[in-house]
């Protein structure tokens, strides 16, 4: 199960993806994308929930190894599908644009962002005592954006969204997207200023997302059909429109 996956497209990005591509182009080597990074020793230890085997852990934004961990599994999870025809040229210049994305969303994580944003990974245990963790299996974002509550709304406020929730395909259907869930929800309600609901958006055609956020008490509030996503098929970076699913989930005071 996988939602909305967003990059924001500042200028600074645009920027910092041509460097990233000159770079890259430069090292005339292939950059191979890790499909799973190590779990690092120096990975923030705050687990904010624990059961059936699955801890959920904030990550510290002001820390390099975290972010990179997280970036590498999530714009792996969404974008890099591999496919059998793909010839070695063109899985080269994929995996070159694969680490221009990655390094363009830990540029937006680590820049100071005026307002309330969290970071969660899960993993999994591999002995009772919860002294030994599985690399990433599963992330999620949430974040303060300014989003109406329907789309006839003309003032927008600042709500909290979730975003960038994946889990591994060999983790689905154990509570581990619930899990990570729960978690956004749950530190939703320690923010200033204080937040009575929380949203989620997901492509259209994404059925099993929008199920699991119906699942969930989450409702459709309305759909956009103005709304860009990462090709990363072609020559170059280019977005296709596509339409999404807003849903709101009012939280439990």
């Amino acid at each position: 199960m996988m939602a909305r996956s967003t990059l924001k497209h500042s200028a600074a990005r645009v920027a910092a993806l041509f460097i990233l591509f000159i770079q890259q182009l430069a090292a005339s080597s292939a950059f191979v994308l890790n499909q799973r990074c190590a779990y690092s020793s120096a990975a923030c230890q705050l687990s904010l929930e624990s059961s059936d085997n699955i801890v959920i852990q904030q990550i510290n934004q002001d820390n390099k190894d975290d972010l990179e961990e997280f970036s590498t599994f999530c714009i792996d999870i969404f974008h890099n599908n591999k496919g059998e025809s793909d010839s070695v040229v063109s899985r080269k210049w994929k995996d070159i644009k694969l680490a221009m994305l990655q390094k363009a969303q830990m540029i937006d994580l680590s820049v100071p962002f005026n307002g309330n944003r969290s970071v969660f990974v899960a993993r999994s245990c591999i002995d009772s005592d919860n002294d030994r963790l599985t690399e990433i299996i599963g992330c999620c974002e949430v974040i303060e954006e300014r989003i109406a509550i329907s789309q006839k709304q003309k003032s927008p406020r600042v709500r909290p969204i979730i975003e960038n929730l994946a889990v591994n395909e060999e983790y689905r259907r154990q509570g581990v997207g619930k899990a990570l869930l729960e978690a956004c929800e749950q530190n939703v309600q320690t923010w200033i200023p204080f937040h009575d609901d929380i949203f989620a958006q997901v492509e259209d055609g994404n059925l099993k997302a929008k199920e699991f956020f119906m699942d969930n008490n989450f409702k459709v509030v309305y759909s956009d059909d103005d709304c860009k996503k990462d090709d990363l098929e072609g020559l170059a970076f280019s977005q296709t429109t596509i339409t999404k699913f807003m849903l709101r989930k009012v939280l439990d005071s």
